[in-house]
């Protein structure tokens, strides 16, 4: 597997550069080459975006993307109520691509695009909200957080964004600036967003103002959103030098640290007292949340690179690697407590979803299928294509 340390501090910065031909695509570059785990050629051209939008459960409806569209669904059905952007629609609106996930609130869903666009949608007809979309100056490659009647979200350009969410003007005197791109969401608890970037920096922001508080440094880019976990007083971030820290939301320093072989990309989860985290290595690692010690013997192996954040159904812990392969381990011992894994034989590279109050876990695949399958079992429920054919 081919190891990328961080294009602005690691060793290898000439090689990664290359990679980078102009400013806008040049994040997507190192976005596919950390995904895929394969060393492009600089001859080899820019790839093309494809999308990874997580889905999201509101009400009756289930939203879903794949690559430049988002669909939204009938929550239990499945049937299609509307998709963005309507094709053949008069507002001729074009995406390039859909990574970061939707955030509704309301009746109105968010929706970050690649084009560097945030569109507000009406969530019953997908149309868009008068004086939408607000445009920014770079890919909007990270999700949103929608609160206290804020967006909050950041850009490939680096900067921090507070939009009024029924107008769309801005609640800041102007973003908040960071050393280097921005690819994942913030994270807003109370008053203070935290909002992590390439340029090696975790960022404690005023919500209300977007003035620093504080900032943690770490050696390396960090591209997995920030986990604040209020009960050990600690904030969880997976950087690109392979490690993930905790660190202390008091004294802004570093409690722990624990190294993987490839970069902490994932989200990580935090579920009584422990930390676990899927790692560019094809490792699954648990960690003491206070200690960041080992919890299990050793970490759980699986066949391909992990993008995908871990989520935990009735007790088992849901694992999806790149390839598809879905694995159900035992989140005391790190063994598995179901058979498999599941092959969708289907990337993954999105989150799952899970569905409240059930053992559903449902996921969107690169292939743009989405699949339902019982955590209890790892059997398909369903499993249809979200584009027709």
């Amino acid at each position: 597997m081919f190891h990328v340390k961080h294009p602005r501090r690691g060793v290898s910065v000439e090689d990664i550069e290359l990679l980078r031909p102009p400013r806008r695509f040049g994040a997507l570059a190192l976005l596919v080459l950390a995904a895929s785990s394969i060393l492009l050629s600089a001859c080899a051209g820019i790839a093309s975006p494809k999308g990874w939008a997580s889905p999201v459960l509101t009400g009756d409806l289930l939203l879903a993307a794949h690559q430049d569209r988002l669909f939204a669904l009938d929550a239990e059905t499945l049937e299609r109520r509307w998709e963005f952007p309507t094709p053949g629609g008069a507002d001729d609106i074009d995406i390039v691509a859909l990574y970061g996930t939707p955030a509704v609130t309301g009746a109105t869903v968010f929706l970050p695009t690649f084009d560097g666009a945030l569109y507000a949608l009406d969530l019953e007809s997908g149309d868009v909200l008068p004086g939408w979309p607000f445009e920014t100056e770079g890919p909007i490659i990270g999700g949103i957080v929608v609160a206290q009647d804020t967006v909050y979200f950041g850009d490939d350009d680096g900067k921090v964004y507070a939009l009024d969410a029924t107008s769309g003007l801005p609640r800041w005197a102007e973003p908040f600036q960071t050393g280097d791109a921005v690819w994942s969401v913030p994270t807003l608890v109370g008053d203070t967003l935290y909002v992590t970037s390439l340029d090696g920096h975790l960022y404690a922001l005023d919500a209300a103002t977007g003035r620093e508080r504080w900032s943690f440094e770490a050696n390396a880019g960090i591209a997995s959103p920030p986990v604040v976990d209020e009960a050990a007083g600690l904030i969880y971030i997976g950087g690109l030098d392979s490690r993930l820290r905790a660190i202390d939301k008091e004294t802004h320093d570093e409690r722990w640290s624990r190294g993987a072989d490839n970069w902490f990309w994932t989200r990580p989860l935090v579920e009584d007292g422990v930390v676990y985290a899927g790692s560019l290595d094809n490792n699954v690692y648990a960690f003491d949340a206070a200690s960041g010690e080992p919890r299990w013997p050793q970490p759980f192996l699986t066949e391909e690179p992990i993008r995908s954040a871990p989520v935990i159904v009735d007790g088992v812990l849901i694992v999806i690697d790149r390839k598809g392969n879905v694995y159900g381990i035992n989140p005391d011992d790190g063994l598995l407590s179901i058979q498999g894994p599941l092959v969708l034989n289907s990337d993954v590279l999105s989150d799952p979803l899970v569905r409240d109050g059930t053992s559903e876990v449902i996921i969107v695949t690169t292939d743009g299928e989405l699949v339902r399958i019982d955590a209890n079992t790892l059997q398909v429920l369903e499993r249809r294509a979200l584009k027709d054919n």
